[in-house]
């Protein structure tokens, strides 16, 4: 009986490894293609700033931007928050239905 019960344990800690490995490897994908999380605040905007329309910077804090999103394959609003010399630290989209994928999603 506690060879069954030491064997579940094991498999449990053994799935629980993995899934907390999978949330880290998560962690790092940002939505935007050629943005990596630690990446410094000039490296995100020269990317960001190709394909989207910068609204608004806080020099070396967050910007945020407006474009066509690959991940929701639509256009959104993204934000870019960024921590001193740790990077970027977090990206957020939220919906624009005030863009359009016709108009390159840039406002009228």
């Amino acid at each position: 009986m506690n060879n069954t019960r030491n064997g579940l344990y094991g498999r449990a800690l053994v799935l629980a490894a993995v899934g907390l490995g999978g949330c880290a490897s998560s962690a790092t994908i940002t939505g935007e293609p050629g943005v990596k999380m630690g990446d410094t605040y000039a490296q995100v905007l020269a990317v960001v700033s190709r394909n989207n329309t910068v609204t608004k910077q806080v020099e070396g804090e967050g910007f945020r931007a407006e474009g066509y999103s690959p991940m929701f394959k639509d256009c959104r609003t993204k934000y870019f928050i960024f921590q001193g010399a740790d990077g970027l630290q977090r990206v957020s989209f939220e919906p624009a239905p005030q863009l359009s994928v016709n108009q390159n999603c840039r406002q009228p």
